[in-house]
């Protein structure tokens, strides 16, 4: 997966890794958003020119469509089946995304992560509060909404750097239908090499 693209899921999987323990004084009470919501993010990283990422939250399945700037279709990211996928819409199809490449926000918490309360922000219009989370493959900042709101995060991955934040939040009930894969898709399997390809 492009770093882009690649970054953009890293920190919004920041969030998804903080320690699961909302009845700590040191840690946010709400990892994910409590009710649906649509954003658009614009994403940096090294080396990469800036990208725009709508992106939308389906509260009750715990489903997110991410649609990044220049790609042929979106991703679907169910949170409970850990599982994310690529649906072509102009070829009728459906690409499972490896999970090493979704490791970020599809996998389980670092042995070791370490949050502490770096004060507060407005971003996009919306209050949040900061949060420094370092690990062991990096370190960053996330700022989150009370209701579980990625607004902004930056920070280090495996030696590169990146940025993401909202330029616009609107909470609206999300269409059931946008969050599932298209009846008739055909399931594929693309060689690691040509998956690449389409992510760029």
């Amino acid at each position: 997966m492009p770093p882009s693209i690649r970054f953009a899921l890293v920190l919004l999987g920041l969030a998804a890794l903080l320690p699961q323990t909302p009845r700590a004084q040191s840690a946010p009470q709400n990892l994910r958003p409590l009710r649906d919501v649509s954003i658009t993010y614009e994403v940096q990283s090294d080396g990469q020119a800036t990208r725009r990422v709508p992106l939308a939250w389906q509260a009750a399945t715990q489903r997110v469509r991410a649609e990044p700037e220049g790609l042929p279709g979106w991703v679907l990211l169910d949170l409970p089946q850990s599982r994310a996928q690529m649906v072509l819409e102009g070829q009728g199809m459906v690409v499972q995304v490896p999970a090493g490449e979704l490791s970020a926000l599809l996998g389980g918490i670092p042995p070791g992560t370490r949050v502490s309360a770096a004060g507060s922000a407005t971003v996009a219009g919306h209050r949040c509060a900061n949060w420094r989370v370092v690990r062991s493959d990096g370190e960053g900042t996330v700022c989150l909404t009370a209701d579980g709101v990625l607004l902004r995060a930056e920070g280090r991955h495996r030696g590169r750097n990146g940025r993401i934040e909202a330029k616009s939040v609107t909470y609206a009930a999300q269409d059931p239908a946008r969050f599932v894969v298209p009846a008739g898709y055909t399931p594929v399997t693309l060689p690691p090499a040509l998956l690449q390809g389409l992510l760029r």
